[in-house]
């Protein structure tokens, strides 16, 4: 896979709104290592639900500057 392939998914996912397997995190100075696994775990419950392969935890983006 090269940079690109990234690149695109990066992209795709910042162009919709944040839904349960798909969640945005500004986390500008630190971010509470148990947050992160709740984060985790309802991430990849929500997923396994749905039958799909991946959920996604995008740091320092913040979705509310574009939409």
């Amino acid at each position: 896979m090269n940079e690109n392939y990234f690149i695109d998914i990066f992209q795709s996912l910042i162009s919709h709104k944040e839904s349960e397997v798909v969640e945005f995190k500004k986390a500008e100075n630190s971010f509470d290592f148990d947050d992160l696994g709740k984060y985790l775990s309802a991430l990849s419950n929500e997923a396994n639900l749905r039958g799909l392969d991946f959920a996604w935890l995008i740091f320092g983006h913040d979705e509310r500057k574009l939409h």
